[in-house]
């Protein structure tokens, strides 16, 4: 389980405190939206960079491509 820290305001003293079966399920849900936003940027980042290179493939057949001649 996660942990937490709680200091007592008027001695100072600090003490590490395991989390509730609430706070861990909030904290677990967090990261797991954390991790799904994450993945969720990675793919459109993915998706978008392959987009660019069949753009920049289609662009450079075009130009290699010699033109028609008419007679």
């Amino acid at each position: 389980m996660t942990h937490r820290i709680v200091v007592n305001v008027e001695t100072g003293v600090t003490t590490q405190v395991e989390y509730t079966a609430e706070e861990q399920a909030a904290h677990d849900a967090a990261v797991a939206a954390q991790q799904a936003e994450a993945e969720a940027k990675a793919l459109a980042e993915a998706q978008a960079l392959a987009e660019a290179q069949a753009l920049a493939e289609a662009q450079s057949a075009q130009q290699t491509t010699p033109p028609e001649q008419t007679p």
